[in-house]
């Protein structure tokens, strides 16, 4: 009898343990899904070209298209170089001119180290689930495809009332969040720009970033249906 219940913690701590890593990975997928695709859509090329367009941003500026994408690849240019300040340089009126000013270029500064700070963090939590992943399949072969619909299941869960909650606030008062979003990634009032003269606002005005979160909530979305397509179909191949 003493030997039979100095057992069974070890059995229940055996079926605790993958439940555990489930529900850690449940927990940063969706940090990783979404930072993601929030540095999908800063690097694409298609949703620039559509924020141009919807926004009318060529007139707004007076810079034709061809100028906004150079603009655009400069700073995703600048997000991975190790230059310090942005001097993003543009043909204007048949002169080249830079054409930020001080107070624009110094909240580039900030601007980057939140987006290095996005790739870092989305390179690590997608190096994690993987071994998360890796580890499970060693240790539990084919089972760990049950297991990760289970996680996924919790994950979509948690992510959809997240993305219900984000994005009916930002449907009522898209202004305010953005505020609030400002204030908690930024020390300093420099994202304070005037639009009608910080060419920076000018070209990415909020409604920019209204859509741009709107296609990271849908790719989001999408990628859930994928995994949890791709991993059913998994266990039904190999169980």
């Amino acid at each position: 009898m003493p030997r039979m219940l100095t057992m069974m913690p070890t059995i229940s701590h055996q079926h605790r343990l993958p439940l555990v890593g489930a529900a850690i990975f449940a927990l940063v997928l969706p940090l990783f899904l979404i930072l993601f695709n929030t540095s999908y859509i800063t690097n694409s090329e298609w949703f620039y070209d559509y924020a141009w367009w919807r926004n009318d941003i060529a007139n707004r500026t007076g810079l034709p298209v061809e100028e906004l994408n150079s603009g655009a690849d400069q700073i995703k240019d600048y997000f991975g170089d190790d230059a310090e300040f942005l001097d993003l340089r543009v043909n204007y009126g048949g002169s080249e001119i830079s054409l930020y000013k001080e107070r624009e270029i110094l909240h580039m500064v900030d601007v980057k180290a939140l987006m290095q700070a996005v790739f870092v963090i989305t390179r690590w939590s997608g190096v994690f689930l993987l071994f998360m992943f890796t580890v499970g399949l060693l240790a539990l072969k084919e089972k760990i495809f049950l297991l990760l619909i289970r996680s996924l299941k919790w994950s979509a869960l948690g992510t959809g009332a997240f993305l219900v909650i984000f994005g009916g606030t930002a449907a009522i008062d898209f202004g305010w969040l953005f505020t609030q979003f400002h204030f908690l990634s930024f020390a300093n009032d420099l994202w304070l720009l005037d639009p009608y003269n910080d060419y920076l606002i000018i070209m990415f005005p909020q409604q920019f970033f209204f859509e741009a979160t709107l296609f990271i909530g849908l790719l989001t979305v999408i990628d859930f249906v994928l995994l949890t397509a791709v991993v059913r179909y998994a266990r039904r191949r190999f169980s």
